[in-house]
């Protein structure tokens, strides 16, 4: 049977000296408040450089969460009952889960405790958590600021994407931004649809938003037909998936670890008491990617102080 390994983690204390009357006084007043708040994190234990992801989103949790917190790395499939049980034996009474290694217990762990998911792009379907997805609103705002002139923004989407579509439409609005829509079933429609927008829209007040959809963000034929066609036409082309900065789109936002972990410890924590209802949340994350050489060719100029506010640049070795 896989051993199932353990990591306690308590905040310090400081060490107070305190009147024997006022202990008294505090252990009356506050016996019923303090009861033992014990937080579970279930994440992958890997290896570097994904280590690194998973440290910073913990440490993220601990900032917000301040009584004991156990760490349960898996490096290898346990039973979920043999977990359960652990976490029973611990007085465990609300779990995050991390990546898809942490995730493959959420049904047997919700049936327990309240919990909550990270580190995956999650959407609304029985799953509450923090998803990687970046908020629109975010997204909209750092194309306003990048891309001053552009008022209309297009996005093609299937299905899968439509609870994304509708959090957006709100977004663009409020950031004065048009939003046209279309939603497509298939790859050949989303072809379609995209030669038809490059062939008709304005490309100084015009824009593409490409959303985490496998069909209209294709990696072979819609990435391939964007590049090519934006970079000819010069037009304006973003995405919510950080590595299509490296491939030539003016920007992305790329994860928050240390925001997002601080982001589902909180929620965890409204859910159990009853101050939120389950759900998914987007990334607040506005950790912009940009890529410059893209943005040149765009003839959009950027001062060195915004240049040093962008977390990540593209080409990295300069252009």
């Amino acid at each position: 049977m896989a051993r199932i390994k353990r990591i306690y983690y308590r905040p310090k204390q400081h060490r107070l000296r305190w009147p024997l009357h006022c202990v008294a006084l505090c252990l009356t007043l506050f016996s019923g408040a303090l009861s033992a708040d014990t937080l579970a994190v279930v994440y992958p234990d890997l290896p570097p450089p994904y280590k690194q992801v998973f440290d910073q989103i913990i440490q993220g949790i601990e900032t917000e969460h301040n009584d004991t917190l156990i760490k349960y790395p898996i490096d290898k499939p346990i039973p979920p009952d043999n977990l359960l049980q652990t976490m029973n034996d611990a007085g465990v009474n609300r779990v995050i889960t991390l990546g898809r290694r942490g995730y493959a217990y959420n049904n047997t762990l919700k049936k327990t405790y309240f919990v909550v998911t990270g580190a995956l792009p999650i959407k609304p379907n029985g799953v509450s958590g923090v998803s990687l997805i970046a908020a629109p609103a975010n997204l909209f705002e750092q194309l306003r600021t990048l891309s001053p002139k552009t008022r209309q923004v297009f996005v093609v989407y299937t299905s899968k994407s439509e609870w994304l579509i509708e959090k957006a439409k709100q977004a663009a609005a409020d950031k004065q931004l048009t939003l046209i829509a279309k939603k497509v079933t298939d790859l050949g429609e989303a072809v379609e649809h995209y030669q038809n927008i490059l062939q008709s829209a304005n490309s100084v007040t015009d824009a593409i938003w490409l959303p985490l959809d496998n069909i209209t963000a294709n990696e072979n034929v819609i990435l391939p037909l964007l590049l090519r066609e934006s970079w000819d036409k010069n037009f304006v082309v973003f995405s919510s998936k950080p590595g299509h900065v490296r491939r030539g789109f003016l920007f992305t936002l790329f994860p928050d670890n240390f925001q997002d972990g601080a982001h589902l410890a909180q929620m965890v924590a409204s859910m159990k008491a009853g101050e939120k209802e389950p759900g998914v949340e987007l990334s607040l994350t506005r950790r912009v990617g940009v890529n410059l050489r893209t943005a040149s060719h765009l003839g959009l100029e950027y001062s060195v102080k915004m240049k040093s506010s962008f977390y990540q640049t593209f080409p990295q070795s300069g252009f």
